[in-house]
């Protein structure tokens, strides 16, 4: 148990890495490309997004539930999964080659055609760094993963801004493109890094195995999944554009409208969701002991027991920054804190979403995807209207109105479904005492307010927790779940 201990503790504190130089990145990055170039950047990251997402076709959470309930043998599963995704990987990067007339009609340039070609390797690349992401998280291996991400990361930094350092004299464009020659080759690190980790534990010594057409039973899991996320994609493109129509009816100018929706998705939900790498790192880790352990309550409800007791802490946490300290932490982060209103007002409805991801993978683990689709089609459905109609009589507070209910609506979907689908039951000996230190740490911030008082009631939660958390599952728990892979 302490081994797997350790993996979380080890994979959290790389996701804390990753995302503080992900914030230092931006903030840097901006200042040297200016809005202007960051407006640019913004035209061109949706559509790489959009083509990684119908790449990819989920193969690594695919592979990663196939391996972990041991369907087929590893070797078949990857290279089933490899076929799919090279194909799709040339396919996608084929139309991209022919989508240089595409841009000049949306965007009013041509210039965005240009990072998209450099990154065609990148497609490629991802996509196989996906599947083996896929096959190690099944087998527990979750540090290369991270580390992996780690090395990304640091690469993309370093390889940036010492171009940016070099080419400081060229113009703006040039600037953007090598960014993108930066990401590239970032991902080259982070794929050679586990492509060598992989050969190394797991010697394969040549991927040539028959696949006898399991092809056809990863694509009809790869589907369902591939089609959610474009559901959600898709919706994030829709989003403004009807909030700017249903706002313009209103009478508010074009201008006004962008400014506000720029202070809700670029300042409010970053905030809101900021921890959020910690439940979806909890939840990845704990899918494919969720896959091994579908026929063992016992084991699966000790399993979800101790994911839920660590979202919860994380979301707690989040939770009291964002209704007591958002003003603050705006304003270190951008120098701007008028979102901070916003925050604290969607920040107990964003508290909910913290076990979304938790749902995600149970209902994944169990090869429910068509119901993660039919969920993401409702709710974006009912939140793209009530945005139109919400927005239209009640202004930016509709808007707000929206984005609640939505929230709320995606939660209760996924909670029920999944509890239909399992019928956990939560140790309340074990859910009390923790809800009563968290519920202390939010009534001291609530009615003592200091930078102080944040850092010592932190403190002394994260002691509390941490001590309860080797009470209920320390030596005294026994898995069955570790299984070895060959």
């Amino acid at each position: 148990m302490k081994k797997k201990l350790t993996n979380i503790e080890v994979i959290l504190l790389i996701g804390v890495i990753i995302k503080i130089l992900g914030l230092i990145y931006k903030i840097l990055l901006t200042r040297i490309l200016t809005i202007e170039g960051m407006r640019i950047m913004s035209l061109i990251f949706p559509t790489l997004s959009l083509v990684l997402c119908i790449s990819s076709l989920s193969i690594s959470t695919v592979v990663n539930q196939n391996v972990a309930a041991r369907l087929n043998s590893s070797k078949t599963i990857l290279r089933s999964a490899f076929n799919i995704t090279f194909i799709s990987s040339s396919i996608t990067s084929i139309l991209l080659l022919f989508s240089f007339p595409i841009y000049k009609i949306i965007y009013q340039t041509s210039f965005v055609y240009y990072p998209l070609l450099i990154c065609i390797p990148l497609i490629y690349l991802s996509n196989t760094s996906g599947l083996l992401k896929g096959y190690l998280e099944a087998n527990n291996n979750f540090k290369i993963t991270y580390i992996s991400n780690f090395f990304e990361q640091i690469a993309k930094f370093i390889l940036t801004f010492i171009l940016l350092f070099i080419f400081s004299k060229q113009s703006l464009e040039f600037k953007i493109i090598l960014c993108f020659v930066a990401l590239m080759f970032s991902e080259v690190i982070s794929f050679s890094y586990i492509l060598l980790k992989v050969k190394r534990k797991r010697k394969f010594r040549s991927m040539i195995v028959p696949t006898n057409g399991y092809e056809k039973n990863i694509l009809k899991q790869a589907m369902p999944l591939t089609f959610e996320q474009l559901v959600m994609t898709i919706t994030g493109y829709l989003e403004p554009l009807f909030f700017y129509y249903s706002i313009g009816k209103t009478g508010v100018d074009l201008y006004s409208a962008t400014l506000y929706y720029t202070k809700v998705t670029s300042y409010a939900i970053p905030l809101l969701i900021f921890a959020h790498f910690g439940v979806v790192s909890i939840a990845k880790f704990t899918f494919p002991k969720i896959t091994k352990n579908q026929n063992n309550k016992t084991n699966l409800r000790t399993i979800l027991n101790k994911a839920f007791f660590l979202c919860i802490i994380i979301a707690t946490f989040n939770l009291v920054i964002s209704s007591f300290y958002a003003k603050e932490t705006l304003y270190f982060m951008y120098k701007d804190s008028s979102a901070y209103t916003i925050v604290q007002g969607l920040a107990i409805f964003y508290f909910l979403s913290y076990f979304n991801p938790l749902f995600v993978v149970t209902l994944q683990a169990f090869k429910k995807e068509k119901r993660l689709l039919i969920t993401s089609i409702i709710t974006s459905g009912i939140t793209l209207s009530l945005i139109v109609i919400l927005t239209y009589f009640y202004s930016y507070s509709g808007f707000l109105y929206s984005i609640i209910i939505g929230n709320l609506l995606r939660f209760i979907l996924l909670f029920f479904q999944t509890q239909s689908l399992i019928h956990f039951k939560p140790n309340f000996k074990k859910a009390i005492p923790i809800a009563l230190v968290l519920f202390g740490y939010y009534l001291m911030n609530f009615y003592f307010r200091s930078l102080s008082l944040l850092i010592l009631s932190t403190l002394i939660c994260g002691l509390l927790t941490f001590l309860l958390y080797f009470y209920f599952f320390g030596n005294k728990a026994k898995y069955s779940y570790v299984v070895k892979h060959k």
